[in-house]
């Protein structure tokens, strides 16, 4: 494999994610204009079937006065007056009056219509022809399935000027616009009708079962909260359309009247005022505004109680009151909605521009009732389409709540994950320099350098993803190393390193970690990437740490410096071991002969004396003394003394056993200490180093040297277990054998018999 030119670490933040503090609902806000547009187009689509299918014809001119005998409930009279029912339970009259045509060309009966307001009961009546009595609470089952007005068809020959009485009771003053059209006419609106309550309906009964569905996957007890909502929508909604008494469960609601209305509708406006404070989340962001509007839902709870009660007069008041009570409602759901909207929650503009609309909706149907507006069924469904698309916009918004939860648990979890991965590191971090700490100070100065770097890849190698990993140096304490892993990997780095070594030695030279692509011949992509870390080293040393991944995937910033770390710690425990080794054997050795000093001589012999009464092991002990070394000081100067001893030392050193120990003991004196020897051993290897220093040839200043050494041996008696008997008895023969002419070996006590 071959690599091009080396380049700086640009691509490495793979994987990495950044948690962002800005504004909340960033990923719905971007969403929610198109989300707004969307709504707005199935609002116009709406409007345009509206006006498509609504009736244009103008139907028959009716005219209303009081009938014979009565007075005008309204005053004035013409087609632009209005019926309103009287109280306690009288049946109010009008007196109808319109032309029929002939007849119309598709054969079909003409219709009095009326929309279905909250009355008593209502009917048609002409002296002896009187048509069928229905009611809003009491509905006909003939009246098909959700109606949406009250129509009385007229009998067929009637043709010409009619009049006909309009009867109705009702518990509250209520303005009845009739209207005389053809039976198909009728009917086209009716089916209009019928079509909205059933898509009002279908809708809040699907955003429940969503809100459910919701609930049960997220746990969140928001969904279910909407959940209540719509379902209080949706019973609030069926008994303003008079369908709710349809239902063979819900016909007991029909005892309340219209004060069961009234109060479905408070504890409508109650609940999306509490739904509004959990969407908008005021609950922590705006505790003040949370405390106004829950007074504000307590008190339409209590008013709603208070029609529960069921008492006549109180109808009269509400019908003036819960009008207010509405507006009001919206009017602070507004508030919170646009304070929701600064805040940039998700959907609260759109759901705050339905709100208004919604409030005028309302608006007209009350001016409908009250006789100053025309009652039509765009009118009457209006603002119930209005609530619906409220809610819809609501549940879009909660629903992208799950989508923010989701970026949440995301957040929190690459927050997991990442503290994971750092505690990981830092452990991993920890137990390369407790191994570092444990094992390079008992380790040989030859062994530290390896160990150390084959502990770095062991503690490395989990922690980044890579295919293998290499430690070169040159000159590194007076070494060159590689150590690779995996070790089946040994011989093609090493021949990589070798052709590579000036590249390498640059690159180590500019201290910056880089990574370059790795090519194979006969393959036009990249096969791997390698980072070079460089090794802080001393020059005219230097190292690198080799990292090799396969694929195109760089290395990561955070990996590189991860890798930089634990190189850096290793090397920092390779020189305080190494220094440590130094300083120990600057305090153990001569300064001048390298051998073993006085201070750790003593403590070698107390040492391998305890353990040698311990075990009932022979020790032996020789003193080795240089012969006539005054006169070769006086004669040549002390620098040739030096040389002598340095010399002499090196030929002892040489002549001993491995497993021996070897010092300096003072002067031209040396000591050697043979575990497990006994006399006889002991005499043997004492000759072997008396016959070194006399076979050894020195020149100083053009002269021949020769030196030799007498030599005294001791060895442990069975109950001593310390030295200085020992060293006493090895003095005494090294006396003798100077005594009995030098350049011999002595052994104790025998020559003391």
């Amino acid at each position: 494999m071959a690599g091009p030119a080396p380049r700086a670490c640009a691509c490495g933040d793979r994987g990495r994610r950044v948690l962002s503090n800005g504004p909340r609902n960033v990923d719905g806000a971007h969403h929610e204009g198109l989300i707004a547009i969307c709504l707005a187009l199935l609002l116009g689509l709406f409007a345009v079937a509206v006006a498509g299918v609504v009736p244009q014809e103008p139907g028959v001119r009716v005219a209303i006065d009081a009938p014979p005998g009565a007075s005008p409930a309204t005053p004035g009279s013409g087609e632009d007056a209005w019926l309103q029912p009287s109280e306690g339970g009288r049946a109010a009259a009008v007196l109808l009056r319109f032309d029929l045509p002939e007849g119309e060309g598709d054969g079909s009966r003409w219709v009095v219509r009326l929309e279905r307001d909250a009355v008593e009961s209502v009917w048609l009546q002409r002296d002896q022809w009187r048509s069928r009595e229905l009611g809003f609470f009491s509905p006909d089952g003939s009246e098909g399935v959700l109606p949406s007005s009250f129509l009385f068809p007229l009998p067929a020959g009637w043709e010409g000027p009619v009049e006909v009485e309009l009867h109705a009771v009702g518990s509250v003053r209520r303005a009845l616009h009739p209207r005389v059209m053809s039976e198909t006419q009728a009917t086209r609106l009716e089916q209009y009708g019928v079509a909205a309550s059933a898509m009002i309906y279908a809708s809040l009964f699907t955003i429940g079962l969503l809100a459910l569905a919701l609930f049960s996957a997220a746990r969140d007890r928001l969904f279910l909260a909407l959940f209540a909502f719509t379902l209080v929508a949706l019973l609030a909604m069926a008994a303003v359309n008079g369908h709710l008494y349809q239902l063979p469960g819900l016909r007991a609601f029909a005892f309340w009247r219209l004060q069961g209305v009234i109060a479905l509708a408070l504890l409508l406006c109650a609940a999306w005022l509490q739904m509004l404070l959990q969407y908008a989340n005021a609950n922590q962001e705006r505790p003040l505004r949370k405390r106004v509007v829950d007074r504000v839902s307590l008190g339409l709870v209590a008013v709603a109680a208070v029609c529960l009660l069921n008492v006549p007069q109180v109808a009269t008041v509400l019908q003036h009151v819960q009008i207010v009570l509405f507006c009001l409602a919206l009017l602070l759901g507004l508030v919170v909605l646009v304070d929701a909207a600064r805040r940039r929650v998700l959907m609260a503009w759109p759901l705050a521009v339905m709100t208004v609309l919604t409030l005028v909706g309302v608006v007209m149907v009350e001016l409908s009732t009250r006789g100053h507006l025309l009652d039509t069924v765009p009118v009457r469904y209006g603002y119930q389409m209005g609530i619906v698309v409220g809610v819809a916009i609501l549940s879009v918004g909660l629903i992208g709540r799950i989508g923010e939860y989701r970026h949440q648990r995301d957040r929190e979890l690459l927050a997991r994950t990442d503290t994971e991965r750092r505690m990981q590191r830092e452990a991993a971090r920890s137990d390369l320099v407790a191994e570092l700490q444990a094992q390079l100070r008992l380790l040989p100065v030859a062994d530290i350098e390896w160990t150390a770097f084959r502990l770095l890849l062991d503690r490395l190698m989990p922690l980044l993803p890579v295919e293998r990993c290499a430690v070169a140096t040159r000159g590194y304490h007076g070494h060159d190393l590689l150590v690779v892993d995996p070790a089946e990997c040994m011989e093609p780095v090493k021949a990589q390193v070798g052709r590579r070594q000036l590249a390498l030695k640059r690159q180590a030279a500019n201290a910056i970690a880089l990574q370059q692509p790795v090519t194979m011949e006969g393959q036009p992509s990249i096969v791997a990437i390698e980072a070079v870390v460089p090794l802080q080293i001393r020059a005219p040393a230097w190292g690198v740490l080799l990292l090799q991944r396969a694929g195109a995937d760089g290395f990561t910033t955070e990996e590189l410096s991860l890798a930089s770390d634990f190189a850096r710690l290793t090397l920092l425990h390779i020189d305080q071991a190494v220094a440590a080794v130094n300083l120990r054997r600057s305090a153990e050795l001569d300064a001048l002969t390298g051998s073993l000093n006085r201070r750790t001589i003593d403590q070698w012999l107390a040492r391998t004396f305890s353990e040698g009464a311990r075990e009932q092991q022979p020790v032996s002990i020789l003193f080795i003394d240089l012969d006539h070394f005054k006169s070769v000081n006086d004669r040549h100067g002390h620098a040739c003394g030096d040389f002598c001893l340095r010399n002499v030392a090196v030929a002892l050193r040489g002549a001993l056993p491995e497993g021996d120990l070897f010092g300096r003991y003072g002067g031209e004196e040396f000591i050697a200490i043979l575990p497990g020897r006994s006399g006889a051993a002991a005499r043997v290897i004492a000759e072997q180093l008396r016959m070194a220093v006399e076979n050894l040839r020195l020149d100083w200043s053009d002269q021949s040297l020769r030196l030799t050494v007498s030599v005294g041996v001791a060895t442990r008696l069975e109950h001593e277990d310390t030295p200085d008997a020992t060293l006493e008895r090895a003095d005494r023969a090294l006396y003798s054998a100077k005594a009995h002419g030098r350049n011999c070996v002595q052994v104790a006590p025998a020559v003391f018999s």
